[in-house]
């Protein structure tokens, strides 16, 4: 009977601290979880007969962890490069009607390459270039849902917001220092 009770007790803490900020226990388990890495998997799309023997894998599973500065410059330099104006002006533009398959497909041929090289980055977390047997599996498997969940744990794992308080907290320490007065004679 006691041990029920502690149970009871633990867990009634437990609903008021999740009660109490339940946006903040999500966030830290969504903090926690991004810090170790985040996996997924993407299955061959066109199965060879060594897929189909189980001589070669059906699926291939990668890992996304926190995006090194390397790879993030490599991946900043690649979003600078995308051209996505037209579609910038079809979202803001909501009465303006659009051939949506006009624009996807123009929008595929321009960017698709630069995407799937961002995720290839994403993966490898290196400022090298990505193996090219990576870029042609991405190429060959990845299907639209799983290239935008992708790009979003990318993004996510890029968290510039550290970066950019770094360069404001280095600004701010210039901005402090004063200039020293010397006095003649000391």
């Amino acid at each position: 009977m006691p041990k029920n009770k502690v149970k009871v007790k633990v867990l009634q803490k437990v609903k008021e601290k999740i009660e109490v900020n339940p946006t903040k226990v999500k966030q830290d388990a969504i903090d926690s979880i991004l810090e170790k890495g985040v996996d997924f998997t993407i299955t061959v799309q066109n199965k060879n007969i060594l897929n189909k023997l189980h001589l070669k894998p059906t699926e291939r599973k990668f890992v996304i962890y926190p995006i090194k500065m390397g790879t993030l410059l490599k991946i900043s330099e690649i979003l600078l490069d995308l051209d996505t104006e037209e579609l910038e002006g079809v979202m803001k533009d909501n009465k303006k009607e659009v051939n949506i398959l006009d624009l996807g497909a123009k929008n595929i041929i321009e960017n698709k390459d630069k995407l799937i090289m961002m995720i290839a980055y994403g993966i490898t977390n290196s400022e090298k270039d990505p193996p090219k047997s990576l870029i042609r599996f991405l190429n060959e498997n990845l299907t639209t849902k799983e290239g935008l969940r992708l790009m979003t744990l990318v993004v996510q794992q890029m968290d510039v917001s550290p970066f950019l308080a770094s360069l404001a907290s280095v600004k701010g320490m210039n901005l402090l220092q004063t200039k020293q007065e010397t006095i003649p004679g000391k």
